[in-house]
This record gives C-alpha cells, structure tokens and sequence, in this order.
C-alpha cells in the first residue's frame, strides 16, 4: 500500500503540458517510432481528404499525409510544436503548400469552420481526457466536425497492470541518449504513480547526465488518464458514433489483454 501517494502526484494542467514543451527534445526522443505511420496513412489514403489531425504535435504523421498529396488540416494546444511542424511540412516545397494548414487550440473546445471525411487522434492524444464530462464533450465536438458518414480514427493505451502497479519509489527503463541540445549522453528513466480511483497515471521522466556533471538534469511530468475498452465503447455510443473495428495494436491484431494499445475506427 502506497502511504503517501501525494507525493507522487502532480497538478493536472502540468501533466498534460509539461512533456511537450521542448519540441526538439520530443522529436528525438519519437525519431525511430514508426509503429503507426504505415496504419494511419493507410487510412488516409483509403477515406481521402479533407483530415483533421487532433494532437498533430510535430507533424510525424501529417508530412507523409501531405507527401501523398492528402488534404490536411493540424490542431494542437502547444505553438512550440505546430511551429516545428510547419518548418517539416515546408521542407515539402511550395506545391504541397496549400494542402495544409495548422490550428492552435484546446481539443475540448475547439470550433473550426470545416467539416472533415477523416478525423485522426493519435498517439494516445485523447489519454488528456482526465474525466468523462471532458471525453463526452471532445466527442460530441468531433461529431459536429465530421462530415456525414465521416470517419473518426484514434488509438489510446491498453492498460497494463504490470505496469501501473509498479513501485513509485523504483526508476525503469534506463536507457542512454544523445541530447539534441547539449550534444551528449543522456540516461532516460521513468517512474510512475497509478490513481485507482481517478484511473489516472502519473508519469516521472528523468533525463540525467552520464558523465559531463556540469549540466543540467531534466525531470519532465505526464498524466495520462487510462481508459479501459468498455469506457470508450460507451462514450462512443452516448456521441453516436458506430463501431467499426476495434485492433490490439497497428497491424490489425484483435485485442488482447496485454495488446500494446487500443485503436478504434468509428463512423458516423
């Protein structure tokens, strides 16, 4: 039994932003994740345009929608990060130029003056849902913005109970990475705290300095709000949308309990 999981904790507006504020630092840490490009694009191709990407973060999955000659809108919360996804998608040339365009925003609340054929949430986005009112009104919203017979793709976590049961205490994962500021070797570690009752997990992110003493140590906080598939199977239904395909991860696999993640294909 945890004795003082307070200490563990963090303010919620923290662990939704916290993790996200160095772009370059979130680039490098994502540059070898590839596990969802081929699935999404593949979506993308076979709905077709107009997309909206929910979370567009850096742009990993827009460039190679707009490199396919897609029609793409992006929104994320953060202008650090739609500024370095500009800066990508410019390396496209001018022609693919008005294919695209960016949004900054709140994804509970946003309104657009557009509806879209395709909606994209990816790479766990709607994990910064932290309760029902907000998970509700998010897809009640994407609703308002798809087209008729629109189709609205996410993925989230599947939970795992080795991992959120782990000693808050313990650090894991202990990898070594180059750092894209300072140029030299870094440990990554993380720990994390699981709320049962708010089904909340709280995620510590340790990038400490092997050997130059000197420089800086990194703690970054993430919350993640975890959803188990019946959750979101209602949620879907009380925002009238229909289930179309629920997958353990990008392949296409079925749902098992330790699948890697939880991707669903709704439609109105």
């Amino acid at each position: 039994m945890i004795e003082n999981p307070q200490k563990y904790k963090f303010d919620i507006s923290t662990g939704s932003c916290n993790y996200y504020h160095d772009p370059e630092v979130y680039d490098h840490e994502f540059k070898s994740y590839s596990e969802d490009k081929r699935f999404y694009l593949n979506m993308a191709q076979s709905v077709g345009g107009p997309i909206l990407e929910i979370g567009c973060g850096t742009g990993r999955l827009m460039y190679h929608w707009v490199k396919n000659n897609l029609e793409v809108d992006g929104f994320d919360f953060n202008s650090s990060m739609l500024e370095k996804a500009r800066n990508k998608l410019a390396t496209l040339g001018k022609k693919k130029k008005n294919l695209y365009n960016f949004f900054q925003g709140d994804m509970k609340s946003f309104k657009l003056q557009r509806r879209y054929n395709l909606i994209v949430c990816a790479f766990n986005t709607m994990m910064h849902l932290y309760d029902y009112e907000e998970l509700d009104g998010f897809l009640k919203n994407i609703r308002l913005h798809l087209q008729n017979q629109g189709t609205f793709v996410f993925d989230i976590l599947n939970p795992d109970f080795r991992w959120l049961m782990r000693d808050p205490d313990k650090r894991h994962g202990k990898t070594r990475f180059k750092h894209p500021h300072h140029k030299c070797w870094y440990y990554y570690t993380t720990s994390n705290y699981y709320d049962p009752e708010e089904q909340i997990a709280y995620l510590h992110i340790y990038h400490d300095p092997i050997n130059e003493k000197e420089l800086p140590s990194y703690e970054y906080k993430l919350a993640h709000r975890i959803y188990y598939p019946q959750e979101i199977k209602a949620a879907l239904v009380r925002a009238g949308f229909k289930e179309e395909a629920l997958f353990g991860n990008f392949s296409g696999s079925e749902l098992q309990l330790y699948s890697p993640s939880q991707v669903y294909i709704a439609s109105l």
